[in-house]
């Protein structure tokens, strides 16, 4: 049905399913995980300890609408409006697999980034726009994007080596390095290392703190990345990407990007278990990539409907899956 629909009815369905997300984004229940603490944040942004944790751009617009009589879902909308917008923006233009995209989008990351991490949710979009000038070599602009997501979400200066090789051509040996990177990491998380103890922490010393605790605190069984279906299943994308890199790369320029970005946000998740919920942020902060990575499926998979039932089945059962932790394990 996408591949026939005429580009006009593309447009107002994918019209119609923005407003839909912004309003969910905006008048969803404060029951919603974080939601009380973003309305906390909101109304005592003065205070040292929020002032320390959360980023500047948060606490300046917190000031500017209490100023003027608003309140927390102020916040929200204005986040929605510009998170959602420029995500769905940008898959139009990457992608002509729009709405498969959109799948994955629903189905695993709008729910914990542009529901749950409004911050992270920005950040994202941002560093999602950071692929067309980065596949054009305009390193100045996607800098400042990256400037830009990061006083949004402090974790998106992680980005930073895809900054510089993001856009080199995936030859043998960037090949051999992607491959090789996951089965390095896991080695040295089995050994123990954890580099959570390479950040310098001064800066961000209180949102460092945060996340120590709340990785502890009920964490009666050790979390062990690799082991988890999700991350089974981006492994064998990798590799799946890197053997039929030529053929994606022939129907989409911005490949080299994001096969290091999956490679990268892998790597992030498994470095960092040590703290769980900064590896998880780090993890979940570059999936907004695979939103077009996983479209490539459909370019080495025929026919294409069973790349996209696979798809679906997928975010359907994560979406099932993050569902009943929120509700019986959070």
């Amino acid at each position: 049905m996408e591949d026939h629909m005429p580009a006009w009815q593309k447009l107002i369905l994918l019209f119609s399913i923005a407003i839909a997300l912004i309003c969910i984004s905006t008048f969803k229940p404060m029951t919603t995980a974080d939601a009380a603490n973003y309305e906390k944040f909101f109304y005592f942004h003065d205070n040292i300890l929020i002032e320390t944790m959360t980023e500047p751009t948060y606490i300046y617009l917190s000031r500017l609408y209490l100023s003027l009589g608003f309140g927390v879902i102020a916040m929200f909308l204005t986040y929605a409006l510009i998170a959602i917008p420029i995500k769905l923006t940008l898959l139009w233009k990457l992608t002509p697999f729009v709405f498969t995209a959109m799948i994955v989008y629903v189905g695993i990351y709008y729910p914990m980034q542009d529901v749950v991490q409004i911050r992270c949710g920005v950040a994202t979009a941002f560093l999602f726009w950071t692929i067309i000038p980065l596949e054009k070599r305009q390193y100045f602009k996607a800098a400042a994007l990256l400037i830009v997501a990061a006083l949004f979400h402090y974790s998106s200066l992680a980005f930073l080596p895809i900054l510089f090789v993001g856009n080199m051509e995936i030859g043998k040996y960037w090949k051999w390095i992607l491959g090789l990177s996951i089965p390095i990491c896991i080695l040295l998380y089995i050994a123990g290392f954890g580099a959570f103890s390479l950040i310098p922490g001064e800066a961000i010393e209180g949102k460092l703190d945060h996340y120590r605790e709340v990785s502890e605190t009920g964490a009666d069984v050790k979390y062990v990345p690799y082991k988890q279906i999700a991350f089974m299943a981006e492994f064998i994308m990798l590799y799946i990407f890197i053997f039929f890199y030529d053929t994606i790369h022939r129907h989409c320029r911005y490949a080299p990007i994001l096969i290091k970005v999956l490679a990268l946000e892998m790597g992030f998740l498994i470095l960092f278990a040590d703290i769980e919920v900064l590896g998880k942020r780090l993890h979940d902060l570059f999936g907004i990539f695979n939103t077009l990575s996983f479209t490539c499926l459909l370019y080495i998979i025929r026919p294409r409907y069973v790349a996209r039932i696979g798809l679906a089945a997928f975010c359907l059962t994560h979406y099932i899956v993050h569902m009943i932790n929120e509700i019986y394990f959070h």
